[in-house]
């Protein structure tokens, strides 16, 4: 019944936004035309809509703007004299909403004359254009257009090739390439932030659900790996996040309501043509979903969250200035609870008796200044102060609901943020950037435990509490970087630099080489490669784990971590594209990675190494002699989207290694062996404007990897004990879904909306996330704890 009944609530939204009449509805295109290397003002470029005959030429700003263009889908090409062709994804026109471009031109080297006019219509090509390998960009639409991707960066890039989910498809863990989730980063206008997750989890990449807002984010970049000298403190991938600026002429709002709750953003210009504001602000609760019978986390859950997003933009008058006002925060809290009756409560699974509240929330704010300095060079500053904040408690309940603290974690941190990027071109054919990030960071982190025997008798728990993380204090990291870019001729271009990390609290260091060389031929192909020495702070967290020895009957404390270097990856990557004239893109890349100083355990026959933990805090005594080899390849069939459909075909063959102290080497617990996904889109269009939209994904991976039991001294020692020496040897069956998407877009004189519904997991695939160990039958018990069935039902409308 409670299905029936939300498909006829989709239905009547459904049949409701149908209800327009027909009429020829037009928006305005406007936007700016600026050079890549040098963000001056591009003047009298031209601007066509393409299938129209409209256009427009940019003013001695680089401003310009086309009034009068039917609305759809629409794209445009942008042409200057000694700069290379645009050619634009194709965007959603509506009735109310003007579309605001920044077209950013490459200046011609003279090399490529008789490229096709295809090669500069890969829509997917990075912003970073310093990016050779194994990078792409993705826009707004993309994260909304594809299956169950609700907005999320995280969720949308499962698409990709080379890139899968956690074991549990609710935590927005990201793993690339058989690298750990920890390996990510993450930054937003040129700052690296803290896990930007809501329910994060502490020492990894995980959460939720995002906390940037779908209607501030500009085109960014995702990276799998091979990144320019400028982003370092990454061992496998990046997000790169720009926000973009609120239209400047008009004010628009926009407000969506869903089962994920509230959404609303509104823009506009505080002076009109020089400055905007643009803000949003979200809550959601899916108790809604609960409450129907869906249950994304789990059957005694309940998840809350709230974010705010806004930029503010000043220019000058002579448009060679820039200043931005921005700020993202977060709030969220998970609430896991125990079964109510303790009469039904199973006494071997510790979850029907526990309860646990794990808050996490995190914000920045932030200023840059963007100055144009010449006609051959430019600077961006940027300062911002960032903070972090994820604690989690645990209580045991007896029978007679008696609450006993078991654990308590907490993982603060706060940062003041300053960021310089100068960019110098010397020739069309040589350039130059070079930049600095120092972080001010101020800390505090705590763990305390206590074991669990008997949930009977919570007398039983009070023996054995103990402290393993304690710090608190201070410290500063700093990166610096420089990149020489040298076009060669022919369509050959290198690029090469360095990166340098250093860490005051343990003074530790890394000089990272990077270099790539690309060819581009003149009918599309183009192959690259690409070598890089990338490094990455440990979570702070890990230099505070307090060891605790007995020396002639006195109990001493160390911080046993606390002097352990960056681990550090050689990525070596082999990339070849090619685009079609009729928008199709082939794409294979192969990858080795040679991991080394990773943190693992001095001791023979341990199997510990650090990057197998993708959460909480590392608890055990190591040193950086850790080692690991990941290798694969990675091949895409991409159709962009045009003629109202797109697809994506992705698919990837890994292998992930590791060598402990011991020299032993092992499957890493995110050797996965291969990942597959299948994504597509479909437009209808009617006579009234209205446009439905049919989407689909589906997603086959190997299965997660676990360690096996020691049958006899589990029952020994009344608890899990591994098998020594099959660590991650055994591994679950594969993992498959489904997502579906559906919506329905209208236009009016005075508002446009969407109806939509995106399905997670449509087929109900309930997929193995887990094992358990039983200590009443002292077995290993496979969880199926997938989210199954998962629909979001949304309206939104523009006005």
């Amino acid at each position: 019944m409670k299905l029936i009944s939300f498909y006829l609530l989709f239905t009547v939204l459904f049949l409701n936004s149908s209800l327009i009449f027909a009429q020829n509805k037009t928006q305005i295109i406007r936007g700016t035309v600026i050079d890549r290397i040098t963000r001056q003002p591009v003047i009298g470029a031209s601007i066509a809509v393409i299938g129209t005959s409209q256009g427009s030429l940019s003013d001695v700003l680089g401003n310009f703007s086309i009034p009068n263009v039917p609305i759809g889908r629409r794209s445009v090409k942008c042409t200057s004299i000694g700069y290379e062709a645009f050619s634009s994804e194709e965007f959603i026109l509506n009735s109310v909403r003007e579309v605001v471009l920044t077209i950013d031109l490459k200046e011609s080297t003279g090399e490529l004359q008789e490229v096709k006019i295809t090669a500069s219509q890969n829509t997917s090509r990075p912003v970073n254009d310093l990016a050779y390998v194994s990078a792409r960009s993705f826009t707004v639409e993309e994260t909304e257009r594809i299956p169950a991707s609700v907005n999320d960066p995280g969720r949308m890039a499962l698409s990709y090739p080379g890139v899968k989910a956690g074991r549990d498809e609710t935590e927005n863990k990201i793993i690339v390439r058989g690298n750990s989730p920890f390996g990510i980063l993450w930054r937003l206008e040129g700052i690296d932030i803290p896990n930007p997750n809501h329910f994060a989890q502490p020492g990894s990449g995980g959460g939720g659900i995002t906390v940037f807002s779908a209607q501030l984010m500009s085109r960014s970049d995702f990276f799998t790996g091979g990144m320019p000298a400028e982003y370092g403190n990454a061992l496998s991938g990046a997000f790169d996040i720009r926000f973009r600026e609120g239209n400047q002429q008009k004010r628009e709002y926009r407000t969506k309501l869903g089962v994920l709750g509230l959404d609303f953003s509104t823009e506009g210009a505080i002076q009109k043509g020089r400055s905007s504001y643009l803000i949003n602000y979200r809550y959601s609760t899916l108790g809604l979903l609960s409450q129907m019978g869906f249950n994304l986390v789990g059957e005694r859950v309940t998840n809350n969250f709230q974010d705010l997003s806004f930029n503010l933009a000043f220019h000058s008058k002579d448009g060679k200035k820039t200043t931005t006002i921005f700020g993202l925060g977060g709030l969220s809290e998970e609430h896991y609870m125990p079964v109510e009756d303790p009469q039904k409560r199973i006494l071997g699974k510790s979850d029907n008796w526990e309860e646990r509240i794990r808050p996490a929330n995190m914000g920045a704010v932030g200023v840059t200044y963007n100055a144009n300095l010449n006609e051959k060079s430019s600077i961006k500053f940027v300062v911002a102060a960032i903070g972090s904040s994820i604690n989690r408690t645990g209580d045991t309940l007896n029978l007679q609901n008696v609450h006993y603290r078991y654990e308590t974690q907490k993982y603060e941190e706060s940062r003041l943020a300053t960021t310089v990027a100068y960019n110098y071109k010397f020739t069309p054919k040589t350039r130059f950037k070079m930049g600095a990030i120092l972080n001010l960071v101020d800390f505090v982190f705590f763990k305390e435990t206590a074991p669990r025997t008997n949930v009977s008798d919570v007398n039983q728990f009070n023996v054995g509490r103990q402290t393993s993380v304690n710090g608190s204090g201070n410290t500063q990291t700093s990166q610096a970087y420089a990149q020489v870019v040298q076009n060669l001729g022919k369509g050959l271009t290198m690029n090469a630099g360095l990166h340098f990390m250093y860490l005051f609290l343990n003074k530790t260091s890394s000089l990272e080489p990077r270099f790539s060389i690309q060819y581009r031929s003149p009918n599309a192909h183009s192959l690259s490669f690409a070598y890089g020495l990338h490094s990455q702070f440990l979570p702070m967290s890990a230099y505070f784990y307090v060891r605790k020895d007995s020396v002639d009957g006195k109990v001493i404390t160390t911080k046993a971590n606390a002097n352990l270097q960056f681990p550090r990856s050689n990525h070596f990557i082999l990339s070849y594209n090619y685009i079609t004239p009729n928008l199709w893109k082939f794409s294979a890349e192969v990858y080795y990675q040679l991991i080394n100083r990773v943190p693992v355990e001095p001791k023979i026959g341990s199997t510990y190494w650090m990057l197998n933990y993708a959460e909480s805090f590392p608890e055990t005594p190591t040193v950086s002699k850790g080692k690991g080899k990941n290798k694969g390849i990675d091949v895409s069939i991409e159709r962009f989207f045009s003629k109202k459909y797109y697809l994506l075909i992705t698919g990837s063959i890994f292998d992930a290694k590791y060598q402990a102290y011991d020299g032993k080497i092992y499957n890493s617990a995110f050797n996965d062996r291969f990942s597959t996904a299948l994504t597509f889109g479909r437009e209808f269009m009617f006579k009234n404007g209205s446009v439905f939209q049919l989407g689909g994904r589906s997603i086959y991976n190997g299965g997660y990897r676990y360690t096996p039991l020691d049958e006899a001294e589990s029952a020994k020692q009344k608890r899990f004990v591994a098998l020594k020496g099959a660590d991650y040897a055994a591994f679950a069956p594969a993992y498959f879904r489904i997502d579906g998407r559906v919506s329905y877009r209208t236009n009016r004189k005075k508002f446009a909306s969407v109806v939509s519904l995106d399905v997670q997991n449509l087929t109900n695939q309930i997929n193995y996330t887990s094992v358990q160990y039983n200590s009443v039958t002292n077995k290993l018990e496979p969880r199926k704890s997938g989210s199954g069935f998962v629909p979001i039902l949304s309206y939104q409308l523009d006005f």
